[in-house]
């Protein structure tokens, strides 16, 4: 069954409830085209409240300023029933080193987790996705990446029904954490995310995955349950009808 499209006048709800008109509208147009090429997820938007590295992936402002832009953003985009992804928990993923090329550590502070917090609590975002980011501070990874840390993954569970999804696992602040793939893999399933981004081309590394997977499951290193609970979520987000 294909994900509803928002019932007759949520658009109008939504509107009204967004701060920023602009930002509602940027995502309502990005939703509606994602929505026709046949999309149900949008990986964005970027919450950081700085970007150092890049220059241009992070909205302007204080934690507030940013938490509001995110809201106005994610409304016009999730009336088109695309659901929309908030990163990269738990901040500070743009301003060290670039984690595509580097194992990055960081201290994370309150107003770091701020867009986090005033997102969730008001049920506007539907996904958060989790950097590789060795966190200490006001959420602490206990020394590992936080996308394999099944302390910050299992604490976002609890205050948190939506899809949890990995930043991709080939950048090299993930991979070069890791002696061999195969490790990496069982620790990012492991750690519990619901979704797993493998942007690797080759369709033979992304079937070797779930092998590796399988035995895991088999092995009991992973419970079959945690598997079967993460489809359950991306189904009904995606508006099946699940028993």
């Amino acid at each position: 069954m294909e994900k509803p499209h928002a019932r007759r006048g949520s658009h109008v709800r939504a509107e009204k409830r967004a701060c920023f008109p602009q930002h509602f509208s940027k995502g309502f147009e990005e939703g509606k085209y994602l929505r026709q090429v046949g999309f149900s997820i949008n990986f964005a938007p970027v919450v950081d409240l700085q970007d150092d590295i890049w220059r241009c992936r992070s909205f302007p402002g204080d934690e507030q300023h940013v938490s509001e832009l995110a809201e106005s953003y994610l409304l016009g985009l999730q009336t088109q029933g695309v659901i929309g992804t908030i990163k990269h928990y738990p901040g500070k993923t743009l301003i060290i080193k670039d984690p595509h090329k580097f194992i990055v550590a960081a201290n994370i502070d309150d107003k770091d987790l701020y867009p986090y917090q005033y997102l969730l609590g008001k049920k506007d975002a539907q996904a958060v996705m989790v950097s590789h980011i060795i966190a200490s501070g006001a959420v602490d990874s206990d020394g590992v990446p936080a996308v394999v840390s099944e302390k910050i993954i299992g604490e976002l569970k609890n205050n948190f029904e939506g899809l949890i999804i990995s930043d991709e696992i080939n950048m090299l602040g993930l991979k070069d954490y890791y002696p061999n793939l195969d490790d990496m893999y069982v620790a990012v399933f492991k750690a519990g995310n619901d979704i797993i981004l493998n942007f690797n081309k080759d369709p033979n590394e992304i079937y070797r995955m779930i092998l590796v997977i399988k035995k895991a499951v088999e092995d009991e290193v992973i419970s079959e349950e945690q598997i079967d609970a993460s489809v359950t979520k991306i189904l009904k987000a995606k508006g099946f009808m699940v028993r």
